[in-house]
């Protein structure tokens, strides 16, 4: 799995319009998309690049949440402590 993910990872940085367009049109691929993701990224799959992608968006906005619940956490102890001494 770590293979494949660095290699969809890896593809999203060679050609982020590609596969943005591949992920958004996901159902009709577009066989110019197509062409161009496979000249970026031979050693690819189309599915792998969705799914990982997808996959990785996910995680990033689960940790942002927790941090901006811990963030917002600590900022309202802090507010207490100004408010009420």
């Amino acid at each position: 799995m770590g293979s494949t993910f660095s290699n969809a990872m890896r593809c999203f940085i060679r050609c982020p319009a590609c596969t943005l367009r591949l992920i958004r049109n996901f159902g009709s691929c577009d066989p110019r998309t197509l062409e161009l993701l496979k000249e970026v990224c031979p050693d690819i799959e189309e599915e792998t690049v969705s799914y990982y992608f997808g996959l990785f968006i996910g995680v990033v906005f689960v940790i942002l949440s927790v941090m901006t619940y811990l963030f917002l956490y600590a900022l309202r102890l802090v507010w207490r402590e100004v408010l009420f001494p």
